[in-house]
Protein backbone atom coordinates (compact mmCIF):
# COMPACT_ATOMS: atom_id res chain seq x y z
CA UNK A 1 0.00 0.00 0.00
CA UNK A 2 2.87 2.30 0.80
CA UNK A 3 4.75 1.85 -2.45
CA UNK A 4 1.34 2.52 -4.20
CA UNK A 5 0.97 5.83 -2.85
CA UNK A 6 4.91 6.07 -3.58
CA UNK A 7 3.98 5.46 -7.12
CA UNK A 8 0.88 8.00 -7.39
CA UNK A 9 2.42 10.68 -5.64
CA UNK A 10 5.78 10.40 -7.77
CA UNK A 11 3.48 10.13 -10.73
CA UNK A 12 1.68 13.51 -10.17
CA UNK A 13 4.71 14.94 -9.57
CA UNK A 14 6.46 13.82 -12.76
CA UNK A 15 2.80 15.32 -14.52
CA UNK A 16 3.37 18.62 -13.28
CA UNK A 17 6.79 18.94 -13.94
CA UNK A 18 7.50 20.83 -17.54
CA UNK A 19 9.30 18.91 -20.63
CA UNK A 20 12.33 21.13 -20.15
CA UNK A 21 12.58 20.27 -16.36
CA UNK A 22 12.12 16.54 -17.11
CA UNK A 23 14.63 16.81 -19.77
CA UNK A 24 17.36 18.96 -17.05
CA UNK A 25 17.10 15.72 -14.77
CA UNK A 26 17.42 13.15 -17.40
CA UNK A 27 21.33 13.07 -18.79
CA UNK A 28 21.23 10.72 -21.11
CA UNK A 29 18.70 9.77 -23.84
CA UNK A 30 16.47 6.40 -23.04
CA UNK A 31 17.99 3.61 -24.81
CA UNK A 32 15.19 1.45 -26.50
CA UNK A 33 15.41 -2.34 -25.86
CA UNK A 34 15.92 -5.25 -28.11
CA UNK A 35 13.88 -5.38 -30.72
CA UNK A 36 12.18 -1.89 -29.78
CA UNK A 37 12.53 1.80 -31.82
CA UNK A 38 11.47 4.84 -30.22
CA UNK A 39 10.10 6.70 -33.43
CA UNK A 40 11.28 10.47 -34.05
CA UNK A 41 7.88 11.47 -33.46
CA UNK A 42 7.64 10.09 -30.04
CA UNK A 43 6.10 7.09 -28.35
CA UNK A 44 2.61 7.44 -26.84
CA UNK A 45 2.43 6.09 -23.07
CA UNK A 46 -0.12 6.25 -20.73
CA UNK A 47 0.00 7.88 -17.17
CA UNK A 48 -2.76 8.01 -14.42
CA UNK A 49 -5.17 10.26 -16.26
CA UNK A 50 -2.92 11.57 -18.88
CA UNK A 51 -2.21 10.68 -22.38
CA UNK A 52 1.60 11.80 -23.18
CA UNK A 53 4.16 11.17 -25.98
CA UNK A 54 7.73 10.16 -24.45
CA UNK A 55 10.52 11.84 -27.07
CA UNK A 56 13.73 9.92 -28.03
CA UNK A 57 15.77 12.99 -26.27
CA UNK A 58 14.41 11.79 -22.76
CA UNK A 59 11.49 14.48 -22.37
CA UNK A 60 8.00 13.90 -23.03
CA UNK A 61 4.93 16.44 -23.56
CA UNK A 62 1.33 15.68 -23.42
CA UNK A 63 -0.27 14.08 -26.59
CA UNK A 64 -2.92 15.77 -27.84
CA UNK A 65 -5.27 14.82 -29.95
CA UNK A 66 -4.87 16.41 -33.07
CA UNK A 67 -1.40 15.12 -33.40
CA UNK A 68 -3.70 11.77 -34.76
CA UNK A 69 -6.14 11.05 -37.22
CA UNK A 70 -7.80 8.16 -35.85
CA UNK A 71 -8.11 7.01 -31.72
CA UNK A 72 -10.28 5.06 -30.11
CA UNK A 73 -11.29 5.72 -26.70
CA UNK A 74 -13.82 4.38 -24.11
CA UNK A 75 -16.69 6.79 -23.01
CA UNK A 76 -17.87 6.97 -19.46
CA UNK A 77 -21.03 4.83 -19.89
CA UNK A 78 -18.41 2.24 -20.90
CA UNK A 79 -19.16 2.43 -24.72
CA UNK A 80 -15.99 2.29 -27.19
CA UNK A 81 -16.02 5.49 -29.88
CA UNK A 82 -13.85 6.21 -32.32
CA UNK A 83 -12.63 9.93 -32.56
CA UNK A 84 -11.92 11.14 -36.35
CA UNK A 85 -9.98 14.58 -37.62
CA UNK A 86 -10.14 15.59 -41.11
CA UNK A 87 -9.02 18.72 -42.18
CA UNK A 88 -12.13 20.03 -44.39
CA UNK A 89 -11.03 21.21 -48.26
CA UNK A 90 -12.91 24.39 -48.17
CA UNK A 91 -12.19 26.18 -44.92
CA UNK A 92 -8.72 24.47 -44.50
CA UNK A 93 -9.53 23.69 -40.67
CA UNK A 94 -9.66 20.89 -38.67
CA UNK A 95 -12.84 18.52 -38.13
CA UNK A 96 -13.48 16.62 -35.05
CA UNK A 97 -15.86 14.00 -35.59
CA UNK A 98 -16.75 10.90 -33.15
CA UNK A 99 -19.03 7.59 -33.42
CA UNK A 100 -19.83 4.41 -31.66
CA UNK A 101 -17.62 1.81 -32.02
CA UNK A 102 -18.17 -2.52 -32.06
CA UNK A 103 -14.74 -3.13 -31.49
CA UNK A 104 -14.58 -2.97 -27.56
CA UNK A 105 -17.35 -2.94 -24.72
CA UNK A 106 -19.97 -4.47 -24.18
CA UNK A 107 -23.50 -4.26 -22.10
CA UNK A 108 -24.60 -5.44 -18.93
CA UNK A 109 -26.55 -7.85 -19.13
CA UNK A 110 -29.45 -9.73 -16.81
CA UNK A 111 -30.13 -13.62 -17.55
CA UNK A 112 -32.54 -15.53 -15.75
CA UNK A 113 -29.74 -18.55 -15.63
CA UNK A 114 -31.13 -21.27 -13.53
CA UNK A 115 -34.53 -21.80 -11.81
CA UNK A 116 -34.83 -24.41 -8.34
CA UNK A 117 -38.12 -26.01 -7.19
CA UNK A 118 -38.35 -27.38 -3.75
CA UNK A 119 -39.72 -30.36 -2.83
CA UNK A 120 -43.76 -30.48 -2.02
CA UNK A 121 -44.33 -30.52 1.37
CA UNK A 122 -47.54 -31.46 3.86
CA UNK A 123 -48.35 -27.60 4.70
CA UNK A 124 -47.64 -26.14 0.82
CA UNK A 125 -49.43 -27.01 -2.21
CA UNK A 126 -47.27 -25.55 -4.51
CA UNK A 127 -43.84 -25.75 -5.40
CA UNK A 128 -41.37 -22.87 -4.20
CA UNK A 129 -39.79 -21.75 -7.14
CA UNK A 130 -36.79 -20.25 -6.84
CA UNK A 131 -35.20 -18.15 -9.87
CA UNK A 132 -31.02 -17.45 -9.87
CA UNK A 133 -30.69 -14.23 -11.69
CA UNK A 134 -27.00 -13.93 -13.22
CA UNK A 135 -25.67 -10.36 -13.93
CA UNK A 136 -22.69 -9.81 -16.36
CA UNK A 137 -20.61 -7.36 -16.48
CA UNK A 138 -19.27 -6.91 -20.15
CA UNK A 139 -18.61 -3.06 -20.19
CA UNK A 140 -15.33 -1.60 -19.42
CA UNK A 141 -15.90 -0.35 -16.20
CA UNK A 142 -16.94 -1.06 -12.73
CA UNK A 143 -20.76 -1.31 -11.50
CA UNK A 144 -21.23 -0.28 -7.84
CA UNK A 145 -24.96 -1.11 -7.42
CA UNK A 146 -27.42 -2.92 -9.41
CA UNK A 147 -31.42 -3.24 -8.97
CA UNK A 148 -33.53 -5.37 -11.23
CA UNK A 149 -37.70 -6.21 -10.50
CA UNK A 150 -38.78 -8.86 -12.19
CA UNK A 151 -42.07 -10.17 -13.31
CA UNK A 152 -43.16 -13.61 -13.62
CA UNK A 153 -46.19 -14.74 -15.73
CA UNK A 154 -47.02 -18.32 -16.75
CA UNK A 155 -47.73 -18.61 -20.41
CA UNK A 156 -49.89 -21.65 -19.51
CA UNK A 157 -52.38 -20.74 -17.00
CA UNK A 158 -52.76 -17.66 -14.82
CA UNK A 159 -49.47 -17.46 -12.42
CA UNK A 160 -47.86 -14.61 -12.12
CA UNK A 161 -45.25 -13.65 -9.23
CA UNK A 162 -42.18 -10.62 -8.60
CA UNK A 163 -39.23 -10.41 -7.03
CA UNK A 164 -36.49 -8.10 -6.52
CA UNK A 165 -32.12 -8.33 -6.28
CA UNK A 166 -29.50 -6.02 -5.80
CA UNK A 167 -26.11 -7.16 -7.09
CA UNK A 168 -22.50 -5.22 -6.95
CA UNK A 169 -20.12 -4.16 -7.00
CA UNK A 170 -19.06 -5.98 -9.93
CA UNK A 171 -15.35 -5.46 -11.77
CA UNK A 172 -15.27 -5.02 -15.38
CA UNK A 173 -15.46 -8.81 -17.17
CA UNK A 174 -17.69 -10.48 -14.21
CA UNK A 175 -20.25 -11.47 -13.12
CA UNK A 176 -22.27 -13.06 -10.10
CA UNK A 177 -25.06 -14.82 -9.25
CA UNK A 178 -28.07 -13.58 -6.93
CA UNK A 179 -31.13 -16.12 -5.20
CA UNK A 180 -33.96 -14.27 -5.85
CA UNK A 181 -37.07 -15.17 -3.23
CA UNK A 182 -39.42 -18.25 -3.41
CA UNK A 183 -42.36 -17.23 -6.19
CA UNK A 184 -44.57 -19.74 -5.42
CA UNK A 185 -45.58 -20.94 -8.19
CA UNK A 186 -47.09 -24.49 -9.60
CA UNK A 187 -44.07 -24.75 -11.72
CA UNK A 188 -41.59 -23.54 -12.51
CA UNK A 189 -41.94 -24.45 -16.45
CA UNK A 190 -43.66 -22.32 -19.01
CA UNK A 191 -42.62 -19.12 -17.01
CA UNK A 192 -41.55 -15.83 -18.61
CA UNK A 193 -39.82 -12.89 -17.36
CA UNK A 194 -40.14 -9.44 -18.12
CA UNK A 195 -37.33 -7.55 -16.30
CA UNK A 196 -37.35 -3.44 -15.11
CA UNK A 197 -34.00 -1.66 -13.98
CA UNK A 198 -35.02 1.22 -11.54
CA UNK A 199 -31.58 2.25 -10.42
CA UNK A 200 -28.17 1.23 -12.00
CA UNK A 201 -24.81 3.22 -11.14
CA UNK A 202 -20.86 2.51 -12.26
CA UNK A 203 -18.12 3.13 -9.95
CA UNK A 204 -17.52 6.21 -11.49
CA UNK A 205 -20.82 7.79 -10.30
CA UNK A 206 -22.95 7.62 -14.48
CA UNK A 207 -26.42 5.56 -14.88
CA UNK A 208 -26.31 2.50 -16.46
CA UNK A 209 -29.47 1.72 -17.10
CA UNK A 210 -29.11 2.39 -20.70
CA UNK A 211 -26.76 0.21 -21.12
CA UNK A 212 -28.32 -2.85 -19.72
CA UNK A 213 -29.73 -5.83 -22.32
CA UNK A 214 -31.42 -9.32 -21.17
CA UNK A 215 -31.96 -12.91 -23.27
CA UNK A 216 -34.66 -15.24 -24.54
CA UNK A 217 -32.19 -18.01 -23.93
CA UNK A 218 -32.12 -18.57 -20.54
CA UNK A 219 -33.64 -21.43 -18.37
CA UNK A 220 -36.50 -18.65 -18.00
CA UNK A 221 -36.44 -16.56 -21.14
CA UNK A 222 -36.69 -12.46 -20.09
CA UNK A 223 -37.22 -9.04 -21.72
CA UNK A 224 -36.78 -5.75 -21.09
CA UNK A 225 -39.72 -4.07 -19.82
CA UNK A 226 -40.06 -1.28 -22.77
CA UNK A 227 -39.19 -4.16 -24.89
CA UNK A 228 -42.39 -5.94 -23.65
CA UNK A 229 -44.58 -2.96 -23.81
CA UNK A 230 -43.65 -2.31 -27.51
CA UNK A 231 -44.02 -5.82 -28.35
CA UNK A 232 -47.95 -5.02 -27.19
CA UNK A 233 -48.10 -2.25 -29.20
CA UNK A 234 -47.42 -3.83 -32.59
Amino acid sequence: MKFSRAFLVATAILLSVPAHQADAQTATAPQPGEGETIPPSGLGATTVGERVILLPNGTWKIDHFHNAGKVTAMSDHGRAVTLTRTINPVTDQPELRWQYSRSHGGPLQIVISRAISTDRSGHSFTDNCIPVITVRNLTNLGVFRIVAEIDFTSKVDDGHSATSIMAGPLDDGEETDALASPLFLKSCDNLEATINVPYCTFENGLDCRNVITTTRFGTIPAQMAEQAVQTKQN
